[in-house]
């Protein structure tokens, strides 16, 4: 199940150091993952720039002043099979009403909330195995938006191993048992985007 589309702005060449498989229709560049999938547009957007799309959601559609992308047919083809969307972050200074919005737009609710110290998290998962939508709740935040989201791999030893630099060095993540890594700016990946062990 792929219902929701990542659409990011930049080259998607750097892209290849993730382990996603990039192919190509027309101009636009795309990669599927087991549960999402990952565009670069034909008419390339700014660097740093990040949207998010959901099958069934309307073009417009607005979660807490977060415009939603159009959800495009894209080719049928072989995921990256040992890649998936784990979690996509959203930043915002109310959680209630951010994850209330979340609930409204995409039909899928508040699943639990984490408090540590004066941060808070919620957590949405997007279908049966589908990505999770992490909201964020910080003090120091303007405006909700999109920060950056987490892949999952299998293959998180080896792209590591041959990042040569453009990757932080892996730490246990927050998930119990897992391991994070998280892409540098030279990179070049444009916007905030972590590994993770499966």
């Amino acid at each position: 199940m792929r219902s929701v589309q990542l659409i990011i702005g930049g080259p998607p060449a750097p892209w290849a150091l993730t382990g996603v498989s990039l192919r190509t229709t027309g101009d636009m560049s795309f990669a599927h993952t087991a549960n999402a999938s990952l565009i670069w547009p034909a008419d390339e957007l700014p660097s740093g720039s990040l949207s998010i799309a959901f099958d069934g959601v309307p073009s417009g559609s607005t979660i807490d002043d977060i415009t939603c992308a159009e959800f495009v047919d894209l080719p049928p083809g072989d995921a990256s099979a040992d890649c998936s969307v784990d979690h996509v972050v959203v930043m915002t200074n109310d959680l209630d009403r951010t994850c209330a919005s979340v609930g409204e737009v995409t039909g899928f609710p508040l699943k639990r909330v984490r408090e540590v110290g004066e941060i808070r998290q919620g957590f949405h998962r997007i279908g049966e195995g589908g990505v999770i939508i992490e909201v964020v709740e910080r003090a120091d935040v303007v405006a909700t938006s999109l920060w950056g989201f987490v892949l999952a791999t299998e293959s998180f030893d080896d792209i590591v191993a041959n990042a040569e630099e453009l990757l932080t060095e892996p730490k246990a993540a927050v998930q119990r048992g897992r391991f994070i890594s998280t892409g540098k700016a030279a990179a070049g990946l444009g916007i905030a985007v972590a590994l993770m062990t499966v």
